[in-house]
């Protein structure tokens, strides 16, 4: 069953608000390997981002 209008827009803040806070626990992090696991996991959200608004996107076609 594909997703809702609004559903999709629910999943778009939701992933939005999620980067912005492993965008600031990079800035508060010291230690190299979690660095690196926050930014790999920041890097999934924003492609499942892309994803999202792409969804969003072919149901205004």
């Amino acid at each position: 069953m594909p997703l809702t209008r609004s559903e999709l827009e629910q999943f778009i803040l939701k992933t939005k608000k999620e980067i912005e806070d492993l965008r600031n626990q990079e800035w508060n992090t010291t230690d190299p390997k979690e660095l690196k696991k926050l930014k790999r996991k920041r890097k999934q959200l924003q492609y499942l981002q892309l994803w999202h608004l792409s969804q969003l996107e072919n149901l205004e076609d």
